[in-house]
This record gives structure tokens, C-alpha cells and sequence, in this order.
């Protein structure tokens, strides 16, 4: 169900789009009496000459939904007749499911009303001037009324444009508001949102859509993520946005309350669908016998009084599911005018009987969670910008913007969600899933042995995002942090880097000018006591290559990679030696890493140079810090950690095996290690934690306080405020949501604040053994129910106790998934992979009054160890044992193994884990990779959490 006639034809009726030049109805209306027009634009297929010689789309949908049964995503295993949703919004059931939106138990309309009376100015805000307001099925307008009574005293130059699928709301809605907001241009346009949006695709001026009401429920989230991609590919472009009503996940009986309405309006409503049937299928045999009204034909195929409403609400998935279900025994006959096209259609015009019982799926309405917004927005190439509750937290409206660039490509982040029907990597665990878990388990595939070209692409495009956008051109010789190049040398280095490799996997020559290979090989990592004390670098020239020069040698580059990958691919069959192929993905890794690099160092420059890749919204912080939580392990004598069948000096001269996961040579090969019970607290220490302990180090007196202050802070002003380095912006500590990120500070600021609390950090094996262990039992627990999961995590308990009880049924040892290359369990909704070009808050995953599901007491303790920020450890950058240099790139670990007489100095290495916002999924999924700086280097997108000896 939807709220208040803004309903849901995306997925559901499918129609033959006209060109929007040609077959399409201009109408200009306008009240004699006034001068205020407003035009009326019909894309509607059924409108196009000679269409009533076709079967119409909508009969050849329902013809096919009722001959065929499939599996539904209502109903895991069981197989359904169905019907396409948008029967239920003729214009009887338009003005019933207006007077559900008035009783008592539906929420909804209520909540959103809510949301948009406490909101809209902010709303508002975020909307331009000169500028497009673009609302999906606008129905009877009577919500966004509140919107356009705003824009038309806040903005100008705004044109609203009301699409609907059905012509009566449009001219009943328009004609009036055309009149009451003088400031505001209206365009009505009807038809089906894919033949409405090619008006769209060559619009210059920048465009705010508008999804209302809870119309995406309608879809099954892989569904909105189709739909979404849609638009975001072909209506949407950098920093356009769009605004989506959503029902939030809540207690089930307020929800089951909304869908069985005490008048029965739901009732009726839902039944209606086959008294639509009945219409339509009157009309178009009526057509094919040349009738010209359908009034003298009795065609209908439904006998309605011997079907009720019924419904279900799946809690684990956030599903309400309408059906249709037979009270007694019935047929379907098809007219004997319609019977050609059944047999055309489905192969068989034959009755089909209806046994009592048996269910015809009509709708489901989906809840949403705040991970969800995340999900959606990363599998749609959208931002989640910000977003706007209700007083009790039942309905939100949230904003998604379209981004510059992103890091993946969508499917990396669908497959997530479970997306394919293979949630198991036949290399890394069994063929089949070995859990028997239902179909929402949200585990991933692990990602192909050589990236994919469309991994490059997205790659290529944030580099040059930050690289030609983010710092301007008259700013790429600057060096704002001086234990580093200036950015001139990274936008060579990753072009030369790359070029050595492909010569190597090729056994060709380096791309012409050879000589830049020689200045942009390597770059530098001083000591940060001693600058003059530095590994083997290139030569620095006497003067950097003009810019132009460097990106035609990149494009060069970069050709030379697109046509090795159109060889070497999945689908070509074309197998490399692994020698070939390490060296591929090598140089694929090292640009994801450098740019990380490129960013931290872009947040060091003068806020007011530079350009932000997107607009973004940063939410007011209303001065309460999450509670402190903490969860606690076992440990155990044989944790794994590193890589293991990943030899580079086995694999030499030899083809690339199938499913094979490569790493750096640190990260092999793999060793047991010991972990002694421990504890750590859920969640990274923020931004107002640290600000917290520098006032107590200051009133104090301590006489080291300016070097505790972050280098990813600027003093805002002497009261004690700072605000937060990022290119989107530097938001206050203290009045936003930045109090809420994760601090990034260096080894030895972290070490500091751990010791004022009595604390420590996390070693490497505890860091490592917390998070995968934590992620592989969340994913478990969520994907069962409160019934399957009866024994529930207890607050005493440890985690990896808890996660060998949910193993132990079905006799499987956790090691196998988490001792495997990939973490496949990392929440869908990590922020990594610029799926936002700053952090986010670590601590409030629901907002005040959300419902959470916490109170079943099912569920672990809310924790995040991936995204945001990387991860500091109390661990010294060593080798594993039996450690091997790479023969390709021998000092890429080897350099920073720092002797253990150095530990503590500032300028000794220390393992960070994990993955900050701009780390690459490969990297962030693959949790044998380890990461490593200097103890005392300020700069790195790098936080910290506490931990402590478990207590007995």
C-alpha cells in the first residue's frame, strides 16, 4: 500500500514509451479568468494512434501473472499466481486509499504530514533557485501542498512538474494550485514514470525529484535499486537529488494495525483490484468486437465476493504482503474474444481453476532501516544526504543526491544484499549454502581475481575527481604536508606505477616518455624525527612535467590497461599467468591506495581552495553522546592470521588458478596466534569523546596539549570549538553530527587518550579475531527470527560463544568463514568506497523512538569495525613468519619493518586495520590486508578504539 495516491508504477506497468517528440498531447489549460497557465503533456502508450490494435500492456500483464506461478519476494520457496500492483489505483480505489489515509491505525499519511510541517523549511533549503521539482505520482497533491506553499515564498524560478499515470488528478490538482502559487511554473505530465522521465534526459538545470508517501515500499529492494539506477542514469546528474518518503521498520503490530484497517477500507481497497480486472478485461473485449462502450459486455473473469483480503508482515526482512485469497473453490474462464491473445501470451487458453485457499499476490510494502537508506543509495550510485523524521520515528523523508564519481560499480554493492542466488564463494567456502539460511542472509560472492574493467573505470573516475576537480589545477604543484610530494608527483606516480606493471605482465616496453617512469616510480616516507632519513626513491626533477603532458601520458596508460583487461576477462577465456596477472592487480591496489593519499593530503589545504565534489548536508548534533558499550571475547590458542596459498614465488610461470585471492607479502604467509580473553568497545572513539579529553588535558594544565590537538581539526574559535577537515566541508564539533564521527588522530594521540581512560588499544590478532567474528554472528543472527534464534545473545556472553551456539546446530566451525580471505559478512551499509565523501556517525544507527528490534534481546550490541575510519593497533609493523619480499615490488613491506628497539618511538610503524570512507571494497573486504604508518603521523584517516583484558 502507498500513502495518500502516490502510487508505485515503476515496476509494475510496463508500457511502450513514445518518443517525446513525436505521438505525445500538448495541452495548455488555464481558468479563463486567469493568466496563470499550466501545461498538460500526455505520454501515455494508450494515447498513440492505432494502439487499441495490440493486446494493452496491462491485460497482457495480468494474463501472465494468473497462468503463471512464480517465486515471489513475499514468500521464500512457495509459487504464486499474482497481479500487477497499479490495479489497485483506478479511480475508485484512488479514492478509497484516500479515506484509508484519514482512519486511525494507518499512520502514514499522519507521519509524513509530521515530517513535512517540523521540516519543510529545511527541505526547502536544499532545493536551488532556478530550478526543477519533479514529483513521482503526485495523486491529489494535498501533502505536497505544504512544499509548494514554501518554494513559492522562499524560492524563484522554480517549474513544478506533477507526473501521474492517470489525467484526472493532474488537471484536478493543477487548476488550482497554477493559481495560489503565482511563483511557481506547473507542468502536468501523464504517463508511466519510463515514458515520463525521457522529458528529462537532456534538462541543463538542476533537478530535485520528489517520491512521496511510501510509494518504494512497492518495490522489493532490489526492485528500488533497478529503479533508482534508472534514474540516476538517465534524469539525474552531479548534485541533482531526489527525496523519498519511506515507512521505517517499527513494532509489527503497529504495522499489521495500519494494513487491517477496524472499517475494512483495506479490505475493499484490495478487493477493488479485481473489479479493475474485471474493466479492463470488459473494455478490451468490447474493442475486439467493435463495440464502441464496454457497458453491454459481461467479460469479467473474477466473481470478487468469493475472494478476502489477507496479509502478512515478515519481520525479518521488513515485508507486509497483500493477498487475494480464494473463500471456496472458483474458476477463471477466459471470453472467447480474449481466449487468441491467452494462447498467444502463455501458450494455453484453457480455465484455470482457483481451489479455496490458494493466494493471488497483489502488492507488498516494504520498511525501511537506517541501513537500508545506505543500501539503497550505494546500489543506486546515489549519496544518502540527510534525512528527516517524525516525532515518534515511524516515517522518514530522506534526501539522496547523485555524486561526481563513485568507487564501485553497483553490482559489488547489490550482490551484498543478496542480490544473486550464490551467496557462497565457491573458492573461499562451500558450493551450496552450507547454513541452510534464509534468502536475506546478507552475505557477499568474493570479488573476481583480476578487477574488472568497470572497477577501473570507477577508479579512474574518483581519481580524477579529486585529482582535476577537488584541487584545482593551479594548486597541484602545493605540498600541504611536507613528509609528502606535492599532488603534481601523485597525478604521475599512479600512471608510472601502473605503466611498470603492465610492461612486466606484458614483457613489452614502458609507454613513451620513459623517462617519467623514472621520476614518478616511487614516491617518499620519511622518518618523522629525521626527515633526511628516507627509503630508496625516484629522482626528483629539477622541474615537474607540465599537467597536460601527465594526463596524455595517463590516457595512454589507461588504454594500455582497457585493452589487456578486453583480453584477459571472465568472459574471453583467455587465461594470464599469474605472474601477469599479480601484476595487474597490483597496480589496481596501489592506485586505491594512493587515493586515500591524495584525499588526506587534500583536507590539509585552505579549506576555502577547494572544491567540493558535492553538496552536502551535514545534521545538527543536539549534544548527547552515545552510551558506552562494550562486547567481549573468548580469544582462543589458534587464531589465523594472514593469507595463505598465496606464494608468489610457488605461483611463478604459472597460470592463474581459478578463484585464486591475491595479497601483498605482508600479508602471508598465514600463522596461528594466541588471544587471551579480551573486551573492546563497540564503537570507535568520536570527535566529542576527543574534545572532551583535550578540555580535561587543559584544565589540567598539561603542558602537551597543542600536540594532542588533531591535525583533522581547525580551531574554530577560543571558546574550545573546532570544526572537521573534509572536501565536502568543515562541520563543528560541537553544534553537528561531526561530534559523532570517528576522531582521526595518529598512533601516539590514540595511545594518549587510551591511557587517561585506563585503556588500551586492540593488538592486531584482537582487532582482526573481534571484527570477523563479530560480522560473521551479526549476519547470522539478523537472518533468523526471534523463534529460530531462542537462545538470543546474552549481555554476559561472548561473541564468538555466541556465534559457535548459532554454528552448532549445524555442526560447522566458525573458522571456515572466519579464517577466509574475504570477510563476506561486512554490513552492506559500511561506508567505504566513497559511498559518502566524509565519515558518518559511528554511535546512532536509529534515531530517538526508532524501533530496532533490540527489544526481542535477539541481537548483538551495535558495533562497526569497517568504514569511516581505519583502525589503529597496538601492533608493530613486523613480518609474519617464514616472511618472503615480493620479487615484483621488494620494498613495498620490507622498508617499514622497523626493529623492535624502536618500539614507541614516533617514528616506528604501526599495523592500522580495517578501511576508512574512501577505501576500496576489495581492500576494506579482504581482512587479511594490513595497512601500516608511522606512530606519530597526524594525517591518516585513521581512528581508534578501546579495549581492556576481559574481566572474570
Amino acid at each position: 500500500m502507498v500513502a495518500t495516491a502516490d502510487y508505485d508504477i515503476a515496476s509494475s506497468f510496463a508500457t511502450h514509451s513514445p518518443s517525446p517528440d513525436s505521438g505525445k498531447a500538448i495541452v495548455a489549460v488555464a481558468d479563463e479568468s486567469s493568466e496563470h497557465k499550466y501545461q498538460f503533456i500526455d505520454y501515455r502508450a494508450a494515447a498513440l494512434p492505432n494502439h487499441h490494435k495490440n493486446v494493452p500492456p496491462m491485460v497482457t500483464q495480468i494474463i501472465d501473472g494468473l497462468t503463471k506461478r512464480r517465486l515471489l519476494p513475499t514468500d521464500g520457496n512457495s509459487e504464486n499466481r499474482s497481479l500487477p500492483t497499479v490495479l489497485l489505483y483506478d479511480d475508485k480505489g484512488l479514492n478509497l486509499f484516500d479515506r484509508i489515509t484519514y482512519v486511525p491505525e494507518y499512520y502514514l499519511a499522519e507521519c509524513e504530514i509530521d515530517v513535512l510541517k517540523t521540516s519543510t523549511r529545511e527541505i526547502v533549503g536544499e532545493i536551488p533557485n532556478d530550478s526543477d521539482v519533479i514529483e513521482l505520482g503526485c495523486g491529489s497533491l494535498r501533502k505536497t501542498q505544504l512544499l509548494l506553499a514554501a518554494l513559492d515564498q522562499m524560492r524563484s524560478g522554480i517549474t513544478y512538474y506533477a507526473i501521474d499515470v492517470m489525467p484526472m488528478p493532474l488537471h484536478s490538482a493543477l487548476g488550482t494550485l497554477a493559481e495560489k502559487y503565482k511563483n511557481i511554473t506547473f507542468v502536468a505530465l501523464c504517463g508511466t514514470y519510463d515514458e515520463v522521465l525521457t522529458h528529462f534526459k537532456k534538462a541543463t538545470r538542476r533537478k530535485t525529484l520528489l517520491w512521496l508517501g511510501s510509494s518504494i515500499g512497492n518495490n522489493s529492494r532490489a526492485e528500488s535499486i533497478e529503479f533508482l539506477s534508472s534514474i540516476t542514469d538517465n534524469a539525474l546528474v552531479a548534485n541533482d537529488g531526489i527525496i523519498i518518503g519511506m515507512d521505517r521498520k517499527k513494532d509489527p503490530d503497529v504495522i499489521m494495525a495500519a494494513y487491517h484497517d477496524s472499517e475494512g477500507l483495506t479490505n475493499q481497497f484490495e478487493l477493488n483490484a479485481l473489479s479493475h480486472v474485471n474493466n479492463l478485461i470488459s473494455e478490451y473485449t468490447a474493442t475486439l468486437k467493435g463495440l464502441i462502450s464496454a457497458d453491454s459486455v459481461a467479460d469479467g473473469i473474477f466473481d470478487v465476493e468469493k475472494f478476502c483480503y489477507t496479509g502478512d508482515y515478515d519481520e525479518v526482512v521488513g515485508r507486509h504482503s497483500a493477498y487475494l485469497e480464494a473463500r471456496e473453490d472458483t474458476m477463471i474462464s477466459w471470453p472467447r474474444d480474449l481466449a487468441p491473445a491467452v494462447e498467444h501470451i502463455c501458450g494455453n487458453s484453457s480455465d484455470i481453476a482457483i481451489k479455496r485457499g490458494e493466494r493471488i499476490y497483489i502488492e507488498s510494502s516494504y520498511k525501511y532501516g537506517k541501513e537500508d537508506f545506505e543500501i539503497l543509495a550505494q546500489g543506486s550510485g546515489l549519496v544518502h544526504s540527510a534525512e528527516w523524521n517524525d516525532s515518534r520515528s515511524y516515517y522518514s523523508l530522506n534526501l539522496f543526491r547523485k555524486p561526481r564519481s563513485t568507487m564501485s560499480p553497483r553490482a559489488d554493492v547489490t550482490a551484498a544484499k543478496g542480490a544473486s542466488s550464490n551467496f557462497w564463494s565457491s573458492a573461499e567456502s562451500h558450493a551450496q549454502n552450507p547454513l541452510h539460511l534464509p534468502p536475506n542472509f546478507m552475505a557477499r560472492e568474493q570479488p573476481s581475481t583480476i578487477p574488472r574493467k568497470n572497477e577501473w573505470e570507477h577508479l579512474w573516475s574518483v581519481w580524477d575527481t579529486l585529482s582535476l576537480h577537488i584541487i584545482p589545477r593551479s594548486k597541484l604543484i602545493d605540498r600541504p604536508i611536507d613528509l609528502r610530494h606535492p599532488f603534481i608527483f601523485y597525478l604521475g606516480h599512479l600512471s608510472a606505477f601502473a605503466d611498470i606493471h603492465m610492461a612486466a605482465a606484458e614483457c613489452a616496453p614502458l609507454t613513451q616518455p620513459e623517462s617519467f617512469a623514472q621520476w614518478f616510480e616511487r614516491g617518499i616516507d620519511p622518518n618523522m624525527v629525521d626527515p633526511t632519513i628516507c627509503h630508496s626513491h625516484s629522482e626528483i626533477p629539477a622541474e615537474w612535467p607540465e599537467v597536460n603532458a601527465i594526463l596524455a601520458y595517463r590516457d595512454r596508460v589507461r588504454a594500455r590497461i582497457t585493452n589487456w583487461i578486453s583480453v584477459h576477462n571472465e568472459t574471453s577465456g583467455v587465461v594470464p599467468t599469474a605472474d601477469a596477472a599479480r601484476h595487474v592487480w597490483m597496480a589496481f591496489e596501489h592506485e586505491a591506495m594512493h587515493i586515500e593519499t591524495m584525499l588526506y593530503m587534500a583536507v590539509q589545504m585552505n579549506p576555502a581552495e577547494i572544491c567540493s565534489p558535492i553538496v552536502t548536508t551535514f545534521a545538527a548534533y543536539h549534544g548527547a553522546q552515545p552510551r558506552e558499550s562494550w562486547i567481549s571475547y573468548t580469544g582462543g590458542s589458534n587464531i589465523l592470521l594472514g593469507l595463505h596459498n598465496d606464494s608468489e614465488g610457488a605461483l611463478k610461470s604459472q597460470m592463474l588458478p581459478s578463484g585464486h585471492v591475491f595479497g601483498w607479502d605482508n600479508e602471508g604467509p598465514s600463522m596461528a596466534v594466541s588471544v587471551k580473553p579480551f573486551s573492546v568497545r563497540t564503537q570507535p572513539i568520536t570527535n566529542g569523546e576527543y574534545l572532551k579529553f583535550l578540555k580535561a588535558r587543559l584544565s589540567a594544565g598539561q603542558d602537551n596539549y597543542d600536540n594532542l590537538v588533531p591535525k583533522s581539526w581547525v580551531r574554530l574559535d577560543e571558546c574550545g570549538d573546532y570544526t572537521v577537515r573534509t572536501v565536502v566541508g568543515n562541520p563543528s564539533i560541537t553544534s553537528t553530527e561531526a561530534s559523532l564521527w570517528p576522531v582521526f588522530v595518529s598512533q601516539k594521540q590514540a595511545t594518549a587518550y587510551a591511557s587517561w581512560c585506563g585503556k588500551r588499544l586492540p593488538s592486531e590478532a584482537e582487532w582482526t579475531h573481534a571484527s570477523r567474528t563479530y560480522h560473521l554472528a551479526r549476519a547470522l543472527g539478523k537472518s533468523t527470527s526471534t523463534a529460530q534464534n531462542s537462545f538470543g545473545f546474552q549481555p554476559s556472553q561472548s561473541v564468538d560463544a555466541y556465534l559457535s551456539n548459532l554454528l552448532a546446530t549445524q555442526g560447522i566451525n566458525a573458522s571456515e568463514y572466519t579464517h577466509a580471505a574475504f570477510d563476506l559478512f561486512v554490513p552492506a551499509d559500511a561506508n567505504i568506497g566513497f559511498a559518502h565523501w566524509h565519515p558518518v556517525p559511528e554511535a546512532t544507527a536509529h534515531p530517538p523512538g526508532a524501533y530496532t528490534g533490540d527489544e526481542k534481546g535477539n541481537d548483538l550490541p551495535e558495533a562497526r569495525f569497517i568504514g569511516n575510519g581505519w583502525e589503529w593497533t597496538s601492533t608493530q609493523f613486523h613480518p609474519f613468519d617464514n616472511f618472503s619480499p615480493s620479487e615484483m615490488y621488494p620494498g613495498y613491506s620490507a622498508d617499514f619493518f622497523d626493529p623492535p628497539s624502536t618500539s614507541g618511538a614516533d617514528c616506528t610503524h604501526y599495523v592500522v586495520k580495517g578501511a576508512s570512507y574512501a577505501t576500496h571494497r576489495r581492500m576494506a573486504h579482504r581482512q587479511t590486508f594490513r595497512n601500516w604508518y608511522q606512530r606519530g603521523y597526524p594525517y591518516v584517516l585513521a581512528t581508534f578504539r578501546l579495549c581492556d583484558d576481559a574481566t572474570e
